[in-house]
């Protein structure tokens, strides 16, 4: 958890009275009046511009691949399936600690790790961390790889299902060291829903099967709202076809609705058919009905690819959209509604046994220094997408050996950049761009956005 230093600023009032003396003379009976004018005074207060001091950050992973329903006498027992890898790196003077988070719910796996980014200097801290796990079972199988972040107030889960052949998991971690409570509304066919809040205990994590709230839902959205502490929320997916496995996902949870988003990385592996769709929008304006805009980009930003999609929203609903005929690549997706939206993408490698599947979520605006990591798994790509009218120069700082590179970003384009696997970067830019993780080979899928540094602290004018 990140909270950057608070700035106590203590004014002091100055209290200013006027007096005004009038003195009457009186010459030779006559009375002589002096006009007074008020002389005009400009003062500029003094003032001074400060950056706070960035606090530690806590950056919490998904644990170990939960499976649901294999004891038949009890359907909801969750247990550990396999243990993800996780890659963590930090720059230099940057103290990385590991803590647990204790998970109650599984007997057999009682702890995961979290870490800590502390550093002495007054600079922000830069830790990145990030994990994959792999799987090949009778319930369970395909790639799935995430970022592990900071905690935050609030959460969108858009993505996964509470229908047959699904077995998705909400997980919530406090990794704070005072009691939190998650509050849930879950949007489904008929607006939202208000279920049960959760208590969290300071450092544990929780998993809550996603058809407790949403059940028989095939489109749910779920907002999580948290008090007392930030949390961290994440969706663990997994499908099964017909009795095949059918891959699995690790989502992190999306920010505040916004008006303009941008899913960057959205990878088509395999072309739509008439039977299948291999792309597929999750959209959803909470509050307010609205009009949509979805515009398909190719990876270098050049080019439109179809039609402009434009549907219209009722709030509370959420509803999908197939982006048909995408050839093989990798493309960015960019939403323009009259109202704030949430939104994520749906990309699968294929169909029938042996396939993958991945959500992307939209890429904030990055504008200041951040960190990303990739974990060990498929080729990595980091896609940048630089929505604006000037070009811009975003420099990647390898933690590991110092190495930089340099990439200019066209202004209205885009670039893919190969990454290395189990390494962790420094990304700075000269102007706005969004960013995304890819990875893939047949048979496997992943990706996340690249979200703006938790240690990130905005200047603030101080007046004395």
């Amino acid at each position: 958890m990140s909270k950057p230093n608070a700035v106590r600023v203590a004014a002091t009032s100055a209290r200013i009275i006027a007096g005004l003396a009038v003195s009457t003379a009186v010459v030779a009976g006559a009375i002589v009046s002096v006009p007074l004018t008020w002389p005009t005074v400009t003062h500029t207060p003094a003032n001074v511009e400060v950056t706070p001091i960035s606090g530690d950050i806590f950056l919490t992973c998904a644990g170990p691949l939960r499976a649901l329903g294999r004891d038949p006498l009890n359907a909801a027992l969750i247990t550990a399936d396999a243990w993800p890898e996780i890659t963590v790196g930090a720059a230099d003077g940057v103290r990385v600690e590991e803590h647990q988070l204790r998970m109650p719910e599984l007997a057999e796996a009682s702890e995961q790790t979290m870490y800590i980014g502390r550093s002495d200097a007054r600079e922000a801290v830069e830790i990145a961390a990030a994990e994959s796990v792999s799987v090949m079972g009778p319930d369970l199988a395909g790639f799935a790889a995430s970022a592990c972040r900071a905690p935050s107030m609030e959460s969108w889960i858009v993505g996964g299902a509470a229908s047959t052949g699904t077995s998705d998991i909400v997980l919530i971690a406090n990794p704070s060291d005072v009691t939190a409570t998650a509050s849930f509304t879950v949007y489904g066919s008929t607006g939202p829903t208000r279920t049960s809040d959760i208590v969290l205990a300071p450092r544990t994590q929780v998993s809550v099967p996603l058809a407790a709230g949403a059940a028989g839902e095939s489109t749910p959205i779920v907002r999580v709202t948290a008090t007392g502490a930030p949390l961290r929320t994440m969706l663990q997916s997994s499908l099964i076809r017909v009795l095949d496995p059918s891959g699995i996902d690790l989502q992190d949870g999306t920010g505040q609705p916004q008006r303009s988003q941008v899913l960057a990385g959205v990878q088509v592996l395999v072309e739509a058919t008439d039977e299948a769709s291999m792309t597929i929008v999750r959209l959803m304006a909470p509050s307010n009905d609205t009009n949509v805009r979805l515009t398909t980009r190719t990876a270098d930003g050049a080019r439109v690819v179809g039609d402009e999609i434009s549907i219209d929203l009722r709030a509370g609903e959420p509803v999908e959209v197939d982006l048909p005929g995408l050839p093989v690549g990798v493309y960015s997706v960019e939403i323009e509604a009259d109202e704030p939206v949430v939104a994520a993408a749906w990309q699968s490698t294929g169909v029938g046994a042996g396939v993958d599947y991945a959500w992307m979520t939209p890429a904030p605006t990055i504008t200041e220094p951040t960190t990303f990591a990739v974990p060990r798994g498929p080729a990595a790509t980091l896609h940048l997408r630089n929505n604006t009218d000037a070009d811009t120069v975003v420099t990647l700082t390898d933690f590991a050996n110092g190495d930089e590179r340099e990439v200019v970003v066209g202004a209205q384009s885009a670039a893919l950049i190969q990454v290395d696997s189990d390494a962790a970067y420094g990304l700075s830019t000269t102007g706005p761009v969004h960013a995304a993780i890819t990875m893939a080979t047949p048979g496997a899928i992943a990706g996340w956005p690249v979200w703006p540094s938790a240690a990130s602290s905005s200047a603030v004018t101080v007046y004395p």
